[in-house]
């Protein structure tokens, strides 16, 4: 039986305020915002934290009335029971409504133009995607779709092919009722195709799939999921790769918000849905192959992704690649979208905000790792990309 914490109190200016937070911890999402919301509760000195990570359902009776709720997982019904029995509740779930209660969650639809730009910076021209919860609109992989889509059109191409499964759920995918469904569907898809998969879960039962048929993954088909739930991805048969989504971050930011509701502050207007950017894509093997005929402008992109932070410049890849540099010019801007030396950039740049995000390192160290003898030049080359200087790029995207 859950421990109980003691009623709330009427008296909202109590030194103590009774939070419940209810995280689903059997997926990568509730673990680890889970972890991000302790840590902020950790600070406090006047929170009464009650969570029992391991039941999320079953308990309504159970659960204490409480000055404050954050839900992370575990149902529709929970999530109702949350907004009838405690004063505030933070939702951390997109596929909610901000207009019922605040919400802070992963930036759905930027997650899908993600996985859309990392298959097209692999070569990929047919797309497909699995995930899809047909007869619903406000659902997480749906809004992760709209964005892998929207990207795909902004740069010239579309998603013809979309799994007419609707998302399984665990059951059907423990019985793997629908794996041969899912086969029937795979064989007439053009190859190489590159597919993304609404999360991690799917991304796993896709590949344990494709290892049923005689295709190869990532040659014939790639596959990118999302969450970067390392203990799926590295189980896969080959390791997968993912976005990665900042859910100790999510958590972290869902505690403060609470906290601001519980001292009073009204959340009204944009701040009612607060959206967290995902930090990047975690290449594993599925999405290692470049799906690009011409041997030479493969080995030349193959070269900047292991190179660019050497550094190296074009000269550098010519002389790798022994091509004429107009040919190597209309071949990256026909096949890639960029030059040659937008993509060296691209590189870097993407190296760079990884180190910002997840390493201790100065702004100096890292634009030395990443390619660049002067810290003026990178502090430039980053404002220039990404709308911001290196150091205000870390303290946006990071926890206080």
């Amino acid at each position: 039986m859950p421990i109980k914490a003691p009623p709330a109190s009427a008296d909202s200016s109590r030194s103590i305020y009774v939070v419940d937070v209810v995280a689903a911890c059997s997926i990568v999402f509730g673990r680890d915002t889970l972890r991000g919301i302790l840590k902020y509760a950790n600070l406090q000195q006047d929170w009464l934290v009650h969570v029992d990570p391991w039941d999320t359902t079953g308990r309504h009776e159970e659960y204490p009335e409480t000055d404050g709720a954050i839900y992370a997982g575990g149902g529709g019904d929970v999530y109702t029971m949350l907004l009838n029995r405690s004063k505030h509740v933070v939702c951390c779930e997109a596929s909610y409504d901000p207009s019922d209660t605040p919400i802070v969650s992963s930036d759905e639809v930027a997650i899908g133009r993600l996985a859309a730009d990392h298959l097209l910076d692999c070569g990929y021209q047919h797309f497909a995607y699995y995930g899809i919860v047909h007869g619903v609109i406000r659902n997480v992989g749906n809004m992760r779709f709209e964005g892998f889509e929207s990207e795909l059109k902004a740069r010239g191409h579309d998603c013809k092919y979309v799994c007419p499964i609707s998302w399984p759920s665990g059951s059907v995918r423990m019985a793997r009722s629908h794996r041969r469904s899912l086969i029937e569907w795979l064989k007439p898809l053009p190859k190489p195709v590159g597919i993304m998969t609404s999360d991690d879960t799917l991304a796993f039962d896709l590949a344990a799939a494709i290892r049923e048929t005689k295709f190869k993954i990532p040659d014939d088909i790639a596959i990118i999921g999302v969450n970067n739930d390392e203990l799926l991805c590295e189980a896969a048969t080959p390791p997968l790769s993912s976005v990665d989504v900042d859910f100790q971050r999510l958590g972290y930011e869902a505690a403060k918000l609470l906290d601001r509701m519980l001292r009073g502050d009204k959340i009204s207007g944009s701040q009612r849905h607060i959206q967290m950017s995902p930090l990047g894509i975690h290449q594993r093997v599925s999405t290692s192959h470049l799906a690009i005929d011409d041997k030479d402008l493969a080995a030349a992109i193959r070269y900047i992704r292991d190179h660019a932070c050497d550094p190296c410049g074009v000269r550098d890849v010519l002389n790798h690649v022994p091509v004429a540099r107009r040919w190597l010019e209309r071949e990256f801007v026909e096949k890639v979208g960029r030059t040659p030396y937008e993509e060296i950039l691209r590189v870097r740049i993407d190296q760079s905000k990884r180190m910002l995000l997840q390493l201790d390192l100065s702004v100096d160290e890292i634009a030395r790792r990443c390619g660049y003898s002067a810290t003026s030049n990178f502090n430039r080359i980053f404002r220039k990309v990404t709308g911001h200087t290196p150091a205000a790029f870390r303290r946006s995207c990071r926890s206080d």
